[in-house]
């Protein structure tokens, strides 16, 4: 009966270390079949583990810190100083779309648990690996944006 119990005991053990798919797993996977080194993925699985948490996919995080920020901070601008100020782009204009954007991008990566070091790597491996399979599904989103 004891060893009855301990077999049971041990089943649940091992069912329950299994790992639980998690939302960006599929990053991971496509990061690995292209042959990328495994410091390089370590660093990314721990950006994709925050994600994970915040329960953000990659490309969602990606698109909204590269295209939908972009677009909040031109409206902002245009509510603040009218549509020409936007259309001139002087150097007022740069220095005011930089500054918002510097807080923007701060608070996004700061909600994320992220660095400005984890953004740019993550940027990195995107553009040098990711673009090729996912640059489609960016630009039928950034179509959609406007």
């Amino acid at each position: 009966m004891r060893i009855f119990l301990l077999l049971i005991g041990f089943s649940l053990s091992l069912l329950s270390c299994k790992k639980e798919p998690q939302l960006n797993d599929r990053i991971h996977d496509d990061l690995v079949e292209m042959g990328v080194a495994k410091d390089s993925i370590q660093k990314m699985d721990t950006i994709l583990g925050k994600l994970n948490k915040k329960n953000t996919a990659f490309l969602d995080y990606y698109f909204h810190n590269y295209y939908e920020l972009d677009k909040e901070i031109q409206d902002e601008i245009k509510k603040l100083k009218g549509e020409q100020f936007v259309y001139d782009k002087d150097e007022e204009y740069f220095t005011l779309f930089t500054k918002i954007a510097t807080q923007k991008g701060d608070q996004y990566l700061k909600s994320l648990g992220m660095t400005g070091e984890e953004e740019h790597f993550a940027l990195e491996l995107y553009i040098l690996r990711l673009k090729k399979k996912y640059g489609p599904t960016i630009d039928e989103r950034m179509r959609n944006l406007n």
